[in-house]
């Protein structure tokens, strides 16, 4: 019996010194000190859509917190999880209802931050977030496609036309128009029968760094996307004579195909063919009765450029004449002056 008495005295002895450890660890005061507190902040729900919020800096402010430590266990979870965030709701005074752009400074206190009862918030000197609100409106404005390509871009059409924005008064207000997104656009090859190029293309979400929103937020285009420059067959350019004053001879040609020359010449893009211009310069010292071998001169239209520099050289004849004979076209005198 004796042994028995020991032993449940030892056994009640130990659940008494066991609760009184617990209840002491449980009273420790355990602190947490400089911790970041996101805060989120939003307007009243009656003026949320006449303002949008822009915050100056990190929406953050720095506090510590102290408690017992069962509570402070349960909140450093909390907080390893992101769950514990300062939330605010900001009315403006009417003073400022009216204005474009107005500036204000919110002061985050202790109550804003969620902690488990017991827990102590300190929030130190720097627990003042400062924003900027900027005036809601709505226009109308056309729009232009923007695209990203080194290519002639032309016949553009965009469908809609003209879409609704909303965003920031002091924006819209300025606005000329509203851009899509920059468009990769595809050129057709040359031997493709159409050149225009369709798709879809999402409008932009912000202006000068401002988020905006568009009703529609795609549009349809389709343009039509040539080279810049392209390589032109010029085929059957008739030949003619530049003659000086007394010239002996009369040039001619064997057949009509003689007389003809086909080249390939450089220049921006068109769908019609560059007009050219040939002629010989009869004004060599090796001319001379019979077959004789030339150069051709060509005349170009502006920016256009004969590809590979590969002058054409052609055969004729030269006859004698009984008198002086001046072959000379009211269009080879023109080529020559300019």
């Amino acid at each position: 019996m004796r042994v028995r008495h020991l032993f449940l005295e030892m056994l009640v002895s130990l659940c008494l010194a066991f609760l009184v450890w617990f209840y002491t660890h449980s009273r420790a005061q355990v602190t947490l000190e400089h911790i970041q507190i996101p805060v989120q902040i939003q307007l009243a729900a009656s003026q949320r859509d006449l303002f949008s919020m822009e915050v100056t800096g990190d929406a953050r402010v720095v506090a510590s917190f102290s408690g017992p430590a069962s509570r402070m266990r349960e909140f450093k979870k909390r907080l390893q999880r992101g769950q514990v965030q300062a939330n605010m709701v900001v009315t403006l005074g009417d003073d400022k209802l009216n204005e474009t752009t107005c500036s204000e400074t919110v002061r985050v206190e202790p109550a804003h931050i969620p902690v488990p009862p017991g827990i102590q918030v300190d929030m130190g000197e720097h627990n003042s977030i400062a924003m900027t609100l900027h005036r809601m409106t709505e226009r109308v404005l056309p729009v232009r496609l923007d695209y990203a390509v080194d290519a002639k871009v032309s016949s553009v059409k965009v469908e809609p036309s003209t879409v609704l924005v909303r965003g920031p008064q002091a924006v819209l207000e300025k606005a000329l128009s509203i851009s899509t997104q920059p468009s990769a656009l595809e050129i057709p090859p040359e031997d493709s029968p159409d050149s225009m190029v369709r798709g879809k293309v999402e409008l932009v979400s912000e202006i000068d760094g401002r988020p905006i929103f568009t009703n529609p937020k795609q549009v349809a285009f389709r343009c039509k996307v040539q080279p810049k420059h392209r390589v032109y067959e010029v085929t059957d350019v008739p030949v003619l004579f530049l003659c000086p004053s007394q010239f002996p001879y009369r040039p001619r040609f064997t057949t009509d195909k003689a007389g003809k020359i086909s080249i390939r010449v450089v220049g921006p893009a068109s769908d019609e063919k560059p007009p050219v211009l040939a002629f010989i310069e009869l004004t060599g010292t090796n001319l001379a009765r019979g077959r004789n071998l030339e150069p051709v001169r060509l005349q170009l239209p502006k920016d256009f450029t004969l590809l590979h520099n590969s002058t054409p050289i052609i055969a004729f004849f030269l006859d004698e004449s009984d008198r002086p004979v001046t072959i000379r076209s009211d269009t080879t005198s023109q080529a020559a002056k300019e």
